[in-house]
């Protein structure tokens, strides 16, 4: 895999710190994060994400978390409380 910069445009955090996750071998068995940024929708969509994943993979889990507001960024400790209790994360935008 080639290298890869991330760029954060919220300048949260120095960029040398991120990197990519590696991929999961399956999904099965494992906890899945839904990240909700509260746009308008983004329940349905997430909710709807979450069960075709659930119809193809064994899920152990499913952990819903919502953004206090979708105009800022998540609080850093909602992101590492998600971090601790899945192994994935999708985070739903929607309008």
């Amino acid at each position: 895999m080639p290298n890869t910069t991330l760029l954060d445009p919220t300048s949260q955090g120095d960029v040398s710190a991120k990197f990519l996750a590696p991929r999961l071998d399956s999904l099965d068995g494992k906890v899945m994060g839904l990240l909700n940024i509260t746009k308008n929708g983004s329940d349905i969509f997430l909710d709807r994400i979450a069960e075709l994943i659930q119809e193809r993979f064994d899920i152990a889990e499913v952990v819903h978390v919502k953004k206090p507001t979708f105009s800022r960024p998540a609080p850093a400790e909602l992101l590492v409380e998600l971090a601790e209790q899945a192994d994935f994360v999708i985070e739903g935008l929607a309008d």
